[in-house]
C-alpha cells in the first residue's frame, strides 16, 4: 500500500516538472496561421502522457480538491504559454477551468472554419507571381495551401499546380506549356524545379542584351565613368567645313594668276 501511495504521488508531482510547454507543444496557436489541429494533437499527447487529459476533456467537479484545482491550474498554463497574444486576450477569463478554455478554443476556431476555408481558396486561386522571386512565389502558394489543409479542407497537388501556372506572367510562357501539357501533370516540387531553372536561364540573358546597347559602335556619345561626355572620336560637321577652301581666297588667287599672265605679255613685249 505504501508503494501505491508513493506512485500516485510521483504521478501527482511529474507534470509540474516540466518547465517549459515549448519543449512538446513547439508552436503557437494562432488564428491567422490555422493551426489549430496539429496544435491540439501536440496538447493532448502531452496532457495524456501526464495523467492529465481529464482535465482538457471533463468539466470541474463539484468537490473540488486543492490537488485537483492545482492540476487544473498547470494544465490551463500549459495552454495560456502557446496562445498567440492576442488570441490569449480573447479567451482569458477570470474563474476558468482548463476545460472551459479548452472547449473555447475549439468552438472559435470551428466555427471560423468554413468561412476561412472559402476565403483561402480564393487567395489560392488568384496568386500571381508579380515581382516576386520563383521560390517566393512557389512558397506562398505552399503555405496558402497548408492553412487549407489545417481545417480539414486540403487541396490536390494537381489543382495547386494548376494555380502556380496560371498565375505566371508571360516570361514564364514557354515553360508554363511544357508544364501544363505534360502527362500526367508534375508534382509541385518537380514544376518549382522546371520554373527555377528558367529562372536562371532568363538571368543569364540579361547581360547579353545589355552588351548590344553598349556597343563601342553605338553613334552615341560616350560617357566617361566621371559622368562627363567624352570626346567622339568622328568628325563634326563643323570641322569638316573648316577645311575647306574660302571663296574670297580662290577668287583672289585667280586674279593673281592673271596680273601674273598679263606680266609675262609686257616682258615679251620688252624683248622684242
Amino acid at each position: 500500500m505504501p508503494a501505491t501511495s508513493n506512485t500516485d504521488k510521483d504521478a501527482l508531482e511529474k507534470p509540474f516538472g516540466i518547465n517549459n510547454v515549448r519543449a512538446y507543444v513547439p508552436l503557437t496557436l494562432d488564428l491567422n496561421e490555422l493551426n489549430y489541429d496539429t496544435w491540439r494533437e501536440l496538447l493532448e499527447a502531452l496532457c495524456l502522457s501526464f495523467g492529465v487529459k481529464h482535465h482538457l476533456d471533463d468539466p470541474a467537479p463539484t468537490n473540488q480538491s486543492s490537488e485537483w484545482e492545482k492540476m487544473d491550474a498547470l494544465v490551463k498554463l500549459w495552454l495560456y504559454g502557446t496562445l498567440h497574444p492576442s488570441l490569449l486576450q480573447m479567451i482569458l477569463k477570470k474563474g476558468g477551468t482548463a476545460n472551459t478554455v479548452w472547449t473555447s478554443l475549439e468552438s472559435l476556431f470551428r466555427d471560423n472554419k468554413d468561412a476561412r476555408a472559402i476565403e483561402l481558396e480564393n487567395d489560392l486561386r488568384s496568386i500571381e507571381i508579380g515581382d516576386l522571386s520563383v521560390a517566393a512565389y512557389c512558397q506562398k502558394i505552399k503555405v496558402t495551401a497548408d492553412l487549407l489543409s489545417n481545417i480539414d479542407q486540403p487541396v490536390p497537388e494537381k489543382t495547386f499546380v494548376t494555380y502556380m501556372i496560371n498565375g505566371l506572367g508571360k516570361k514564364f510562357d514557354q515553360v508554363a506549356g511544357i508544364i501544363r501539357h505534360q502527362q500526367p501533370l508534375p508534382s509541385f516540387l518537380k514544376a518549382r524545379s522546371m520554373l527555377l531553372l528558367e529562372e536562371s536561364r532568363l538571368a543569364r540573358l540579361r547581360p547579353i542584351h545589355g552588351s548590344h546597347r553598349d556597343n563601342s559602335s553605338c553613334p552615341s556619345a560616350l560617357v566617361t565613368g566621371s559622368g562627363q561626355q567624352a570626346p567622339s572620336s568622328q568628325p563634326s560637321r563643323r570641322d569638316f567645313r573648316s577645311n575647306l577652301p574660302r571663296r574670297g581666297g580662290g577668287s583672289d588667287r585667280r586674279n593673281q594668276q592673271r596680273r601674273g599672265g598679263g606680266g609675262g605679255n609686257d616682258r615679251r613685249q620688252d624683248h622684242r
